[in-house]
């Protein structure tokens, strides 16, 4: 574990998303099986450079999303390194269900047995999020989409700024955060405020996906605080 050090967050660049994407990879690990199959040989050179052309496309054609990092600085302030990444949406609508509204399943999952896969992956992962989202009266909720830390820099507070960022957010606009979380990202939510409404998400892939490994994800809300 690092030295403490001063945590920043900030928004970041089209230029700060390789090396963000390379905390993602290393938070994660292969200990994420959504993360595996959602971003395709994410350790690997070319993994890497289809993750960072995703997100960069992403981050530039939503408005609502905003692309967080949190960092350290060294010299004075004058070095600083991303250590973070998080993704909040404001989110009125509801996904789309199929993911081929959302993704280029042809391009990120060529074999046809994973883009199978990870479409009925994806068709079950946000059906939580989407009855929150109807629930809102027209108001949306803040979604943290995405959250990693380097493991190296891990509980030096980096998690929770780029959570506080969130749902400091949802709090302005009065409304409700949800995050599909994993096991090991939950103490950071339930510090933040969020609660569990679904223990163990529900994954029904079909007979012939039984072997493969299945995301364990609790879905959780935090309920809007006052600003006054």
């Amino acid at each position: 574990m690092a030295s403490q050090s001063k945590i920043d967050v900030a928004l970041l660049s089209d230029e700060d998303i390789p090396a963000c994407f390379q905390v993602l990879s290393k938070s994660f690990g292969h200990n994420a099986p959504f993360v595996d199959i959602y971003f395709p040989n994410h350790d690997t050179p070319s993994g890497q450079a289809q993750g960072t052309k995703r997100l960069t496309a992403w981050r530039q054609s939503s408005d609502d999303s905003k692309f967080l990092k949190a960092v350290i600085r060294s010299n004075g302030g004058e070095q600083e390194q991303s250590i973070g990444l998080a993704i909040w949406t404001y989110m009125k609508e509801h996904p789309p269900a199929e993911l081929e509204k959302a993704e280029n399943v042809e391009e990120v999952w060529p074999d046809k047995d994973d883009r199978e896969y990870m479409t009925r992956l994806w068709r079950e992962y946000v059906i939580p999020r989407t009855q929150t989202i109807n629930e809102s009266e027209g108001k949306g909720v803040y979604v943290l989409e995405l959250l990693a830390v380097h493991p190296d820099y891990q509980r030096l507070g980096a998690g929770t700024a780029l959570v506080e960022w969130g749902t400091k957010a949802a709090d302005e606009q009065g409304v409700k955060a949800v995050v599909e979380g994993t096991p090991a990202g939950r103490r950071c939510y339930e510090k933040g405020g969020f609660r569990p409404q679904i223990e163990e998400m529900r994954f029904d892939v079909g007979e012939e996906f039984k072997d493969r490994k299945k995301p364990k994800l609790v879905f959780m809300t935090r309920e809007p605080q006052s600003t006054a």
